[in-house]
């Protein structure tokens, strides 16, 4: 299986670090090409795997999503390719009840079930399990919530979603520091803050690992103010694979941007705030000059995982990996002045002949791309999709 575009940078980081990411069931459910299952994940790039979500349903674990059984056996099976590999299965998320449990319940339910677990490592004398948590950035919800620094193995700071479509302006996903316009609670809301106050108020650093996110919200602009904060009038357009609205995985934020051929987070009163290459190595560097655990990734299915969107592959993956490709300089392929592109406006084309074949049109220059082994470029969605 190919290794994620991004998700092979952080790779780099080094043996000391605990690189943690995340699989969603719901990216079963992705179009064409964004489709995402276990069996696409390579089992030597994450220490930790994590599956989501699972439910809890009276004190027992219950599945959510279709096929979540069958894809269990296939996570699992991950670790028959690296015995080195954890995997967890992440209880909660977004199909949660919103319900509070009574403490009086809940308290000697737990205080039972941690007494038996206790027990049953003793006797069978097996390595305890990890336990570990996804955990809020935001301050005000730290300051009420969280007490559980000497109880996690592993603490996943969400330093993510700092801004998103609930707002009335634009916003980056995950800034790593407090931006000259940010006031009031705002100041709070960067992944430089966040960490530093988990640490401060306890949590051991070693124990933190940082949120790096594989995607971007987007918002409608209200105004042709394009910088961040700019008036926004509500979240953007659903991506052609992900299918949610206000929301892009990397892979669709970056062939937004070839197609366009422009270096800009913005087109067509559209804006994302996302991250990249470029801010990954900025966050890795930070995280390792403050003794952070490591990062933990969301998620692996929202990375260029095919390697085919801009026709990069994948150049970080490589050991001594070439600089990026400025949008404004073409990518590999045969460039010509004239030909298929000669009048046509900028984007791409198929080839009428060959469905692997596929031109970018760049200012009346043609450059001629290839879809990978078994797929072919579809039109409807201008990019490469599985073969039928």
């Amino acid at each position: 299986p190919s290794s994620p575009f991004l998700i092979s940078f952080l790779c780099r980081t080094g043996t000391s670090y605990i690189l943690s990411c995340y699989f969603t069931s719901r990216a079963q459910c992705h179009l064409g090409a964004g489709n995402y299952l276990p069996t696409n994940i390579d089992p030597c790039l994450c220490d930790h795997l994590i599956y989501t979500f699972a439910g809890m349903e009276h004190n027992m674990i219950k599945a959510y999503d279709r096929n979540d059984e069958k894809l269990y056996g296939e996570f699992q099976a991950l670790k028959n390719q690296n015995s080195n590999l954890k995997t967890l299965l992440s209880i909660g998320g977004w199909n949660l009840g919103t319900q509070k449990p009574s403490s009086k319940v809940l308290s000697p339910s737990c205080i039972t079930t941690i007494d038996a677990f206790e027990e049953e490592g003793k006797k069978t004398n097996r390595p305890r399990l990890l336990l570990t948590a996804a955990v809020s950035a935001r301050k005000e919800t730290i300051d009420s919530a969280y007490q559980i620094g000497a109880v996690l193995d592993y603490i996943h700071v969400m330093t993510y979603d700092f801004h998103g479509l609930w707002e009335h302006n634009v916003g980056e996903n995950s800034p790593l520091y407090k931006g000259p316009s940010d006031q009031g609670s705002m100041i709070y809301y960067n992944v430089d803050y966040a960490m530093n106050y988990w640490k401060n108020n306890g949590a051991p650093a070693e124990k933190l690992l940082v949120g790096f996110p594989t995607f971007g919200p987007t918002f409608h602009l209200a105004s042709s103010n394009t910088t961040v904060g700019a008036p926004a009038r509500g979240p953007g357009p659903a991506g052609h694979f992900t299918r949610q609205t206000g929301f892009l995985a990397y892979y669709e934020v970056y062939f937004l941007i070839c197609v366009n051929n422009v270096p800009y987070a913005y087109n067509q009163g559209v804006w994302v705030g996302y991250d990249n290459i470029k801010s990954f190595q900025a966050k890795t560097e930070w995280l390792k000059q403050n003794g952070f655990g490591g990062a933990v990734v969301w998620t692996l299915a929202l990375d260029d995982f095919t390697g085919m969107f801009c026709g990069q592959g994948f150049p970080f993956s490589q050991p001594n990996p070439p600089p990026a490709v400025a949008p404004s300089q073409q990518p590999s392929g045969g460039t010509t002045g004239s030909g298929f592109c000669a009048g046509k406006q900028n984007g791409l084309f198929p080839d009428p002949t060959d469905k692997k074949k596929f031109y970018k049109c760049n200012q009346g220059q043609t450059n001629i791309q290839y879809c990978t082994a078994g797929q072919v470029f579809d039109d409807s969605c201008k990019c490469c999709t599985r073969s039928q």
